[in-house]
């Protein structure tokens, strides 16, 4: 692949983009949402599977996380996200041939932006891939604490908290720039803002509300660690399981992962995954 490197500006933010070119002329635009914490620098080699299968991918930084500036942790809103989802939609419109194919993706925090924008705006959209997605963000946070922290949002939304997710539970082998003080250590954050976390708390609600409605006849991929305890795989397999069957939309969870199985000793196994359903299902 060929990557190129843009900045790009939102709402008078200047945001950090790469964009991922196959070598072979493009058959499909792809727009990826890294997760909270998370940086796009590291997404090229994961995402190789697509661009192999000939698949242009836009992915971009988010405010206050990896080299795209900003209070650490810290969106401005949904509405923002949505912005930066048009911009990112318009620039495969314009670099493609009209009807070409655009899907979305992303991971954890990245795949709730994902299946959110799959759920409110299905027609934009033909094919998806969810990894890790976030759909409970406050599952692990006591009802009484999380009123008062919804409380205070209101107030101080500017306000950081620690996520409390670290190297460790995303990989069995965090990367070693964790362990010192390097370029990409700089880049990884575990903290977020009071006023996203409550705007990650209304998405999730919605997500809930409108599961139902996945469009069933679109190819949607979704991937899990079974291991996972930054977002439990119990919580998407429920979901999904109310759903009524379709073979267009299918679940993979991948033994002794956790929260990244596109990382580790899984790597392999998930990129089989990947390449599988791009050849089989993706565009069938």
């Amino acid at each position: 692949m060929t990557i190129e490197e843009h900045a790009v500006t939102i709402r008078d933010r200047t945001l950090h983009r790469l964009v991922l070119l196959p070598r072979q002329p493009a058959r499909a635009g792809l727009i990826f949402f890294h997760g909270q914490g998370d940086y796009i620098d590291r997404y090229p080699e994961i995402l190789t599977p697509f661009t192999n299968f000939g698949i242009k991918v836009i992915l971009t930084d988010l405010p206050g996380h990896g080299r795209s500036p900003g209070p650490r942790g810290s969106v401005p809103s949904m509405a923002f996200v949505d912005e930066l989802l048009a911009d990112s939609d318009a620039q495969l419109a314009s670099s493609l041939p009209a009807g070409t194919p655009i899907g979305i993706a992303g991971h954890s925090m990245g795949g709730m932006l994902a299946l959110r924008s799959l759920l409110t705006q299905p027609e934009r959209f033909q094919f998806s891939w969810i990894s890790s997605p976030l759909l409970e963000p406050a599952a692990q946070i006591p009802a009484f604490t999380r009123i008062a922290l919804m409380a205070l949002a209101r107030l101080a939304p500017w306000i950081t908290r620690s996520t409390g997710v670290s190297a460790a539970h995303c990989r069995p082998d965090p990367p070693a720039e964790e362990s010192h003080q390097s370029e990409q250590a700089q880049l990884y954050h575990a903290s977020i803002s009071l006023g996203w976390a409550r705007e990650l708390l209304e998405a999730a609600r919605l997500i809930e509300d409108s599961f139902p409605t996945l469009p069933r006849e679109k190819p949607i991929l979704f991937t899990q660690g079974e291991e996972d305890s930054v977002c439990p795989a119990f919580i998407l397999k429920e979901r999904l399981a109310k759903l009524s069957q379709s073979s267009r939309i299918n679940l993979h969870e991948i033994p002794h992962a956790l929260h990244e199985p596109f990382t580790g000793n899984t790597q392999a196994q998930f990129q089989h995954i990947i390449i599988d359903w791009l050849e089989h299902s993706a565009f069938t």
